[in-house]
């Protein structure tokens, strides 16, 4: 399945603090039915990524060239006046969707997603925009499997720190791939680049 999304991504080099908290938080996901946005390898984010939007209408594959030239033109146009801004994520929690990191203060990343909605819907349509990913957060990892999440949440909550800055002034906009995993048979995250439209032009 190939689905096109809206991320934030986190930088190495920028965002080292968020991508430590979150190889922090490895250790104690490891022991539980999660597979990992990071890799084992220290400062690599892998695919850590801030969800702002998907496009639900239809797959990658079956939204034409000059359909995507609109939504990223649409993009570009919402965006052009949208500021760079700073906000963080923490601490790390362990649910029903696997491992997160919610977003807070959440204002200015609640009214980018807005403006992203706003250009999906003016080239789109109302179909496109039917995904309800809760309040916004990074993801550290999906769940595979059920398992109790007391003592991962308890590991995770003695971990410090427990937030981390995020520098957004880039959306993503991502062909984003599930497979199935051989090793656990759940959903494996990968991604290809569409375009990368800047904050503020």
């Amino acid at each position: 399945m190939e689905v096109t999304h809206a991320y934030v991504l986190p930088r190495a080099g920028v965002d080292d603090e968020l991508i430590a908290l979150a190889h922090a938080c490895r250790p104690a996901l490891l022991d539980y039915p999660i597979d990992l946005a990071c890799p084992p390898a220290a400062g690599d984010p892998g695919t850590l990524h801030l969800t702002i939007e998907m496009v639900a209408d239809a797959p990658t594959a079956e939204i034409s060239g000059s359909e995507r030239t609109d939504l990223v033109n649409a993009l570009h146009k919402e965006l052009a006046d949208t500021a760079p801004f700073v906000t963080e994520v923490g601490p790390p929690i362990g649910n029903i969707a696997g491992g997160v990191l919610d977003v807070w203060p959440e204002d200015q990343a609640v009214a980018l997603q807005k403006r992203v909605q706003a250009a999906i819907h003016t080239t789109r349509g109302d179909a496109a925009l039917q995904h309800n990913g809760g309040r916004i957060h990074c993801s550290l990892g999906y769940s595979y499997d059920t398992a109790n999440s007391d003592r991962l949440n308890g590991a995770l909550r003695a971990l410090t720190p427990r937030r981390a800055p995020l520098h957004v002034d880039t959306l993503h906009l991502l062909n984003v791939r599930y497979d199935i995993a051989a090793d656990h048979g759940g959903w494996r995250m990968s991604w290809e680049p569409i375009a990368e439209i800047p904050l503020g032009g």
